[in-house]
């Protein structure tokens, strides 16, 4: 298959996508309409094509609009001749796949949830997915939000592409890289999330001298991303300084996806602030690396429970919850629960491995393409 995603580089899944395509034999393209042409990460067998859209944009538009992208992603698409087109995020680039040309069409909701509440989305959300042959949904609360909007629930597929078990799993041992960071004696509480506002990771920093007060010896890190505003990260590090917890937190930047498993595996809680999750990932590769879960009680991480999964669920935005659930976590040793993080895992290989779940993409592709030639 000739395969185009429209997309930008904000999620590693992104890249992870295009990667598996690619290693699969298919042609891939990835158009990023973008509003700078900085590539952020190397692609393994992908064409990449960068839209200036900022400057083409310019011509048109007197400032950047959700329509800046169509007419430049239009023309690469057709240049391309895929077999099929993708976008990979609704909100970002739907319209820029819906009039991407004559070719079997399909977006992706990720974790835009919020966005699919606010009215001045829902008239473009509405005509996305109207105009698309299928859309595909990362987790069961995005399909139900998507049939709240009318669409008919045989156009949604619910494919959940998530943690690669082979490098995320409870068999790693984390000793080494703990005690690379001098906290081989150190109870050890980890965040993995953006620091976007959704994902409220201040809660986390304000839980942190109610755990010390218990566990005066417990350490905090917390991965930052790797497209952040430096004003963003100042006031993180401000909040740390004026709590006077300097010496508890640590801020760590962009750790690859293949290093990330170390990380998750070397700490003895996970905690997850987000306010809202499509199908919240992140989680899912901490607790499939056997690290106990702390997770705020949302409608993502609810479905994460009725699957099966033991985590522990905090009321949102409530740091000294969640800080009686990370004392509770560290002093009952759930790190050492062999028994509970191999229950974990054999649930996130069943339901959510990303080669199980993307030999589905590829085949919902399949028939997609299968279907369009037979009705042109």
């Amino acid at each position: 298959m000739k395969i185009a995603y429209i997309s930008y580089l904000g999620q590693e899944i992104v890249k992870r996508w295009a990667e598996w395509f690619a290693k699969r034999g298919h042609e891939v393209y990835l158009v990023l309409p973008a509003h700078t042409t900085k590539v952020q990460a190397e692609f393994k067998g992908v064409h990449i094509h960068k839209v200036n859209i900022q400057s083409y944009a310019s011509k048109i538009f007197p400032f950047p609009t959700i329509w800046s992208g169509v007419l430049p992603c239009r023309k690469v698409i057709n240049e391309i001749k895929p077999d099929i087109v993708h976008g990979q995020n609704v909100i970002e680039s739907g319209l820029p796949v819906v009039f991407s040309g004559d070719y079997p069409k399909i977006v992706s909701i990720l974790g835009n949830e919020p966005f699919l509440e606010l009215i001045v989305y829902r008239l473009l959300v509405k005509t996305v997915f109207w105009r698309v042959n299928a859309i595909h949904s990362f987790a069961e609360n995005l399909t139900e939000k998507t049939i709240s909007l009318g669409v008919n629930k045989p156009k949604i597929f619910t494919i959940r592409p998530c943690a690669d078990t082979k490098k995320y799993n409870p068999y790693l041992d984390g000793f080494d890289l703990k005690k690379s960071l001098n906290f081989e004696n150190n109870p050890l509480v980890i965040s993995t999330r953006n620091l976007w506002p959704g994902y409220n990771v201040e809660c986390l920093i304000e839980s942190v001298p109610y755990v010390i007060k218990e566990i005066p010896n417990a350490k905090f890190m917390i991965k930052m991303g790797h497209i952040i505003p430096e004003e963003r990260v100042e006031k993180f590090k401000n909040l740390v300084k004026n709590l006077k917890i300097s010496n508890r937190v640590k801020f760590i930047g962009y750790v690859p996806y293949n290093d990330l498993p170390k990380y998750l595996a070397c700490a003895d809680v996970y905690v997850s602030t987000s306010l809202f999750d499509g199908l919240g990932i992140s989680n899912i590769e901490a607790l499939a690396c056997g690290t106990p879960a702390v997770l705020a009680d949302i409608d993502s991480t609810r479905n994460l429970i009725k699957k099966g999964l033991h985590a522990r669920l905090y009321p949102p935005k409530d740091s000294k919850a969640l800080a009686k659930e990370i004392i509770a976590s560290i002093k009952n040793k759930e790190k050492e629960n062999k028994e509970i993080h191999k229950e974990n895992f054999e649930i996130i290989k069943e339901h959510y491995d990303f080669d199980k779940n993307m030999e589905k993409v590829e085949k919902l592709y399949e028939n997609l393409i299968d279907k369009y030639k037979k009705h042109k």
